[in-house]
Formats: structure tokens, sequence, C-alpha cells
């Protein structure tokens, strides 16, 4: 029997909302057509796993994540895939009474489950999960059956015309199936290699004849509308991928393109991004409770500079925005100036630097000033006119998020100097710096706990008295040499008076460093990392190779 009682109404009987934010939903509901739920985790009242919990209990559907280990791929062709994908779901595995289990991310007619039903010759029931999820799976899986097999040879037959189009497209496939965050097309002497990068790491995945490496950098660039003839000077350039060969009416990615003259050709690198506002939940980036706590009271604050910093890759775009994510209402004005804008928010003002047009961080955060700011987002402080900037802004009531790249959170302050800001100024406008970098974890289907040895024990700078159990993965169907998916390292450094005296002194980062750890909360990205490890979401060589000895 369907419920009388809205969602919305159900969140206020809940206490998650207000009556007048309910209210506030629905206005917005009226205007950009966005579910309530889904407007209500933006709005920044719950998260999203909290609204997955609140439907699963609204709708009297169990969660996937409750029902299902793993999905069962014997299941999924059950139920044709046109009609799985118009009505939004997905057969996931069977459960204790033979019945399929659907994944879905909402209720579902009756008639069509019935029908589902008959099709299958098996009782169906429901499973819940996220729409973002539930997208993910179906891209996955269906497109897991298309054959992606490279067959160079059918590039030498006049009349295959389409074949550097079907390459790029099995590139693209393989790389979103695999979880790859980077393509990298690289010309050799004598052929072409195609590189994924996996969880951070690289990993050879093609090598092709040279013949085609200028066919498919030209396909690239056709794709990102840069200029086919230009093959002298680097471009960048971005489009949105959806596979054409196989038939999937669901999201694609965006993907960001820099090409590269190098002395066998062209290099070109595409970074695949999210084609939506991904909600990014900041307590799931592998920050202790403590520290996010900390973390999220510095952004509190109505004005000051809080700087990420790390090096290329180490998830400080993600960490940024999170934090804007979270940190976005109505009342407040957020703008950014980013190169590239990497993710698409909504509800917060974003500009792409362009240096064609003469719009770069510093004359557009100039403008920025004069557009009434709460909170400002500056993708990366490059130079001092940048810098100097931000830190004014920071101590004229603006709170400020940026980026640096420093190898720790103590010599960012050095390193702002060396840039040429003044010391006072440095010492009176940042409030906290994030440092942080990316590792593998350990994979949860095939990861085993084993006794840590003593060459272990001596990598990590331990003594021999320590004894605790690590965890390590075998390797299986699920990961790539035991690991599968990525999470953060961090050391999060807060300015206290004592800290602003020693900038002021030009106190070396060492000598920072050294107070913040005896004097406050402070913990290195080692420790932290050593946490991790003794968690058993981690591995020692995974802290080894990110952190300083």
């Amino acid at each position: 029997m369907a419920r009388k009682e809205r969602f919305g109404e159900y969140l206020v009987g809940q206490s998650v909302i207000t009556k007048e934010q309910l209210s506030k939903l629905v206005s917005r509901q009226k205007i950009i057509g966005e579910k309530i739920g889904i407007a209500a985790v933006k709005e920044g009242h719950l998260d999203p796993q909290r609204l997955l919990e609140d439907l699963s209990s609204f709708l009297g559907i169990p969660l996937l994540s409750e029902m299902v280990n793993k999905i069962n791929q014997e299941v999924i062709y059950l139920i044709p895939q046109k009609m799985c994908l118009k009505t939004g779901v997905l057969p996931v595995d069977l459960g204790k009474n033979n019945e399929v289990l659907l994944a879905c991310s909402g209720p579902v007619p009756k008639a069509v489950i019935q029908n589902m039903s008959r099709l299958a010759h098996k009782q169906v029931k429901l499973v819940l999960t996220s729409l973002e999820n539930l997208k993910k799976l179906q891209n996955y899986y269906y497109s897991k059956g298309f054959d992606t097999t490279i067959k160079p040879e059918a590039a030498i037959i006049p009349e295959n015309t389409t074949f550097i189009i079907e390459l790029f497209e099995k590139i693209m496939i393989r790389a979103i199936n695999a979880g790859s965050s980077d393509i990298h097309v690289e010309p050799e002497r004598d052929e072409l290699i195609i590189r994924f990068r996996i969880d951070g790491i690289m990993k050879k995945t093609e090598i092709l004849p040279f013949e085609m490496a200028g066919k498919l950098i030209s396909r690239i660039k056709v794709m990102a509308q840069l200029d086919i003839a230009e093959r002298r000077k680097p471009q960048d350039g971005s489009f949105h991928f959806k596979p054409r060969l196989i038939d999937l009416s669901i999201d694609g990615v965006n993907v960001r393109v820099s090409i590269l003259p190098v002395i066998n050709g062209e290099k070109a690198v595409l970074r695949l991004l999210p084609p939506y506002d991904e909600i990014i939940e900041m307590q799931t980036l592998g920050m202790r409770p403590a520290m996010l706590e900390s973390f999220n009271n510095n952004l509190a604050f109505p004005y000051g500079i809080v700087l990420v910093t790390g090096p290329t890759g180490s998830g400080k775009s993600t960490t940024l925005y999170g934090s804007l994510q979270a940190m976005r209402s109505e009342r407040t004005n957020i703008t950014t100036i980013e190169d590239p804008v990497e993710l698409s928010l909504r509800g917060i003002n974003q500009t792409q630097v362009d240096s064609n047009e003469k719009i770069s961080f510093a004359n557009a955060l100039r403008s920025i000033l004069r557009q009434d700011p709460d909170i400002i987002m500056v993708g990366e402080i490059r130079d001092s006119q940048t810098l100097n900037i931000s830190l004014r802004a920071a101590v004229t009531g603006h709170l400020v998020l940026s980026t640096l790249h420093t190898n720790d959170a103590p010599s960012s302050f050095s390193r702002m100097m060396d840039m040429g800001a003044e010391p006072f100024l440095v010492a009176a406008s940042v409030r906290a710096v994030l440092a942080q970098r990316l590792v593998r974890k350990v994979c949860p289907f095939c990861g085993e706990l084993q006794d840590i040895s003593k060459s272990e024990l001596s990598m990590l700078k331990l003594g021999e008295h320590e004894n605790f159990k690590i965890k390590r993965g075998k390797g299986c169907d699920n990961c790539t040499m035991g690991y599968k998916g990525r999470m953060g390292v961090f050391e999060l450094l807060c300015v206290d008076e004592k800290i602003r005296k020693m900038i002021i002194q030009r106190a070396t980062f060492e000598e920072i460093g050294t107070y913040a750890q005896k004097e406050t909360d402070y913990m290195t990205m080692r420790d932290d990392g050593l946490e991790k490890i003794k968690q058993g979401l981690t591995t020692p060589e995974e802290i080894m190779r990110i952190t300083l000895n």
C-alpha cells in the first residue's frame, strides 16, 4: 500500500529538517526540478548515507549494501538490458528464496516489477542504492560485455574508415571500466604506448603500431575542439564522452585533455572526471574524526585563509570541492577561480582561467573581490601576485581556500615568504594548513591479516617491541595486486598564537613542526599513515612511498 505521507514530511517527522527548511526545499524543487532528498543533501541538512538510510526506511526497501556482498554477473542479464536502463534498475544477485534482487534508487511501479518477474521467471525484490552508484554499476557491467579487443591489423583495410573512432571508444571504455583517473597516449620511436593510471599507479595496457599515433591524437583533438594542424605547441581542451558503440542511456564522463609536443610526435593525457555535481562526503576521504572536526571548525570562521598542500594528483581539489559543497547555501556567496574547472558545482560561481583571453588568477581575483563574495576558492597559488591578493582578501573579511605545492604543512609558511609575502601578513591571515597524499587501500575482498615483520618495523622506524597485525591483499578479480581504491593521508596544522609569533620571527619549518608535535594535537602524515596501517586500511609500502624518511 502506497504511503500518503511525502518524503519531505517524513524527514520533518524524523527531525532531520525543519518545516521552514522543507518549505525552502519545495520552492527550490519547483525551480530546479530536483528531488527533495538530493536538495537536502546539497543544502547540507543531511549527508548522502543518511539520506539513503532514511529513504530505505520510508520506502520499506532494504539497502543494497546490506543484502549483497558481491554482484552476481550471471544474474544481470535475466532481465533485458534496455528495459533495466529505461526503468532505472539493475539485477544484482539472487536472494535467499531464489528471488532476483533488483537494485534501484527509488520506488519502481508495481506493473514494472510484475513484468520483470514474468521475464525472469522468478520473484523480484527491490534493494536500494544511490542514483550515482546505480549508474556506475550499470555503466560498468553493461559495457563489460562489449568487446574492447583492439585489432591493429584492421587499420590497414582501406574501407575501414571508422577504425580510429572505434579504437578511441574502446580505449575510453576500458579506462572507465578499470576505474582509471588518467589515460596516457605516448608515442615512442617505433610504437604507440597506451597507459592508464589506476589507483595512482601507471599501468601499460596496450602497445600499438607507431603509425596510429598521429591519427589517434587527431581524433582526440577533434573531440576536444583543438587545432589538429598545430603540432609545435601545447594545447588544452575538454569534452564530454558518452559511448556511441554501446546502446547505454546513462551518463558518460567529462574529459580534460592536455596535448604536449615530444620528440616522437605529440603526447596526450586525458583526465577522466565526473559528469555531474558529484557529492563528495568529507568523512570518506580518510581524515580522522578529530582532524575533520578541527578542519571544519577552521572553515566556519568568516575570514582567514585555509590552505591544502601537496603535489599534483594528491587529491587537493577533491578536498576543496567537498569543503565547498558542505559550505554552500542560499545565504552564502561562494566564488572560485580555477584552472581548470574540474567539477561543476550547482550554487557556486566558478571562473575558468584563460590565458588567451588574459584571465589570470590575479586579475580574476581582483574582479571577484568586487563581486561581494563571502567565500573565495583560488584553485592554485602560483605566483607572488596571486598570493598577496589572497592573503589580503583573507584579512579583510573573506574566507579564502586555496592550494599550494609544498611537501608538508609546516614548510608552507617559508614557501609563502620565499614567494614574497610579508611574514606579518602570513601570520595574520593563515588559519590552517592541510597537507595530504593519496595511498592505495587494501582490497576488502582478498585482504588478510598477518603479523608485521621485523623488516617492516625497521622500515617504519618502529622498535622491535611493537607488535600488531597488518592487512595485505593477495590479489583477486575485484582488485589490482591486492589494492582497491585510494584514501587520503593527512596532517593538519592549525595556527595558534605561538606559531604566529614564530612565523613573524621567520622560524624554520623544522622549528614550527617540532613545536606543533610537542605542544599541539598536530600529527604528521607518517603518524597518520601508521594509524591507517594498524587499522588494516593500507600497507607499510604505501606509506613509505608517499612520506619522507
